[in-house]
């Protein structure tokens, strides 16, 4: 496989961020369940005068903080870029989400639906290339890292990290007296998003040599 420059991932990296916002915001759209991170912002958005990207930025200093206090160690630089790429993300949230309501917002389910299996996909692609690279984590991806740590397996610590926006959105959703950003396409996700990213990660593999 041929050496990429650093500058060409950098731009693949950003792009990453931007491909996962905008898979977010065909989810958030569609109404009919988000991802895990992203539900649990949905219901801080509709409980506050927060926008979704930033409940999001607010939960992920959350999640940043948890891994601090389960003891992951960071240098001031990467909760720097680190927090730095959360704001980017949930800036595009936000512009995307702007963009729908500008042009469409559908109505009908399979409508809803559609948008579902292009949010879907969209963001499995996103994390697939930002993991290949992986200059700086996202803070949700730390706290898991710090979770598989703690408990010394991969699969309960991979479980734990996701029940937290999951039983933050629930909690929420009891306070509101109905179910948001949490739905079918929050399950769907949790079943294809693993298999997709390695779909992605074969399709478009990227060296971790540097020129």
């Amino acid at each position: 496989m041929p050496r990429m420059s650093q500058q060409k991932r950098i731009i693949i990296y950003l792009f990453s961020i931007l491909i996962n916002a905008l898979g977010n915001s065909f989810m958030v759209t569609a109404a009919i369940g988000s991802a895990p991170w992203t539900s649990a912002s949905e219901a801080l958005a509709r409980i506050s005068p927060l926008t979704v990207g930033l409940a999001i930025v607010v939960l992920h200093v959350f999640a940043l903080a948890s891994a601090l206090l389960l003891g992951s160690r960071f240098s001031w630089w990467t909760i720097l870029l680190s927090f730095s790429l959360v704001v980017l993300f949930g800036t595009a949230i936000d512009f995307f989400l702007s963009i729908h309501q500008l042009l469409y917002t559908p109505v009908a389910l399979w409508a809803r639906i559609l948008y579902m299996v292009i949010g879907m996909p969209l963001i499995s692609l996103g994390l697939a290339l930002y993991l290949q690279i992986g200059f700086v984590l996202m803070p949700p991806d730390y706290l898991m890292k710090s979770l598989i740590s703690r408990f010394n397996s991969t699969s309960i610590g991979a479980t734990v990290s996701l029940a937290i926006p999951f039983l933050i959105a629930s909690i929420l959703s009891f306070v509101e007296h109905e179910l948001i950003g949490i739905g079918v396409g929050t399950f769907v996700f949790l079943v294809l998003n693993g298999p997709l990213i390695e779909f992605f990660q074969k399709t478009f593999p990227i060296t971790r040599r540097v020129t």
